[in-house]
This record gives structure tokens, sequence and C-alpha cells, in this order.
């Protein structure tokens, strides 16, 4: 029996340097940053508010965890990465994926906006950022 499933194009995740938060990326952005790529990997250069609103369209189907580099793609700025919290280090500032979803824009309309959610930081850091982004709403930084 064959099994098979969608792949979706791996990813690297640049913040600033030295940058701690919550990482959202959102999709189908007209006005949004253009697509870039590493090779056959989608770059998101993440600005300083921790908000990139992009020209790429959602990344379905499997894939691995994001790359996190700090500043530019070189191995001494790349962050370790994580999918579960519990497997973070306390104290190593680390790139953690958080999830992805859609919204609807408004009560009237059924546009709906496409993100991702990723972290940097330290256990607590990202537990502290999770927090925050939850009280923000993601419509409110996609307008």
């Amino acid at each position: 029996m064959l099994f098979s499933c969608d792949s979706g194009e791996q990813e690297i995740i640049v913040v600033p340097k030295d940058y701690k938060g919550y990482v959202l990326i959102i999709f189908n952005q007209k006005d949004g940053i253009p697509t870039k790529y590493e090779g056959k990997k989608r770059v998101y250069e993440i600005p300083q508010n921790g908000v990139l609103k992009t020209q790429f369209t959602g990344n379905e189907g499997w894939r691995e965890f994001p790359e996190y580099y700090y500043e530019r793609i070189t191995p001494d700025n790349k962050l370790p990465s994580f999918g579960e919290i519990k497997k973070v280090p306390i104290d190593t500032v680390v790139g953690f994926i958080g999830a992805n979803g859609t919204v609807k824009k408004s009560a009237e309309s059924e546009e709906r906006i496409e993100f991702v959610e990723f972290y940097i930081g330290t256990k607590s850091q990202i537990e502290q950022a999770q927090q925050e982004l939850e009280k923000l709403g993601i419509v409110k930084l996609a307008q």
C-alpha cells in the first residue's frame, strides 16, 4: 500500500537581532512583502514588531519544523527549533512553532485571514508571548 500526503514548502524565519516574542505571519496580503526563497525554502523576514504581512499563500501540507535565525541566514545565527513546549529548555532561546489557522475578517464578511504563529524566546518568554498574542487578536494585527 502506498500512502501520500501533500508536502508544504520548508520555511526559514529570520528575526531581528536579539528579538524575543511572538511572530505572526499573515498570508495573501496584496500589500504584503513579496515572496522570497533561499533555494527551495520560503524565507520570512520578520520586522521588529513581529508581524509579517506577506504575499505568500498559506503553506499547506506536511513539512519539517522551520529553521530560525537571528538577523541573517548563517550557521552562527541559527536557533534551536521545538514543537512541544515541554521539550523547550528553561534558559535557552529557541524558535517554537505555534499554530496556524484562519479567522473571519469581519462578522459581515465571508473573507478570511490565513495566518501562522511562531515564538522566539526561552520557555517562560514563549508562554508569556502566547498569552499576549491571544489578547491582541489576529484581525486587529492584519489591518
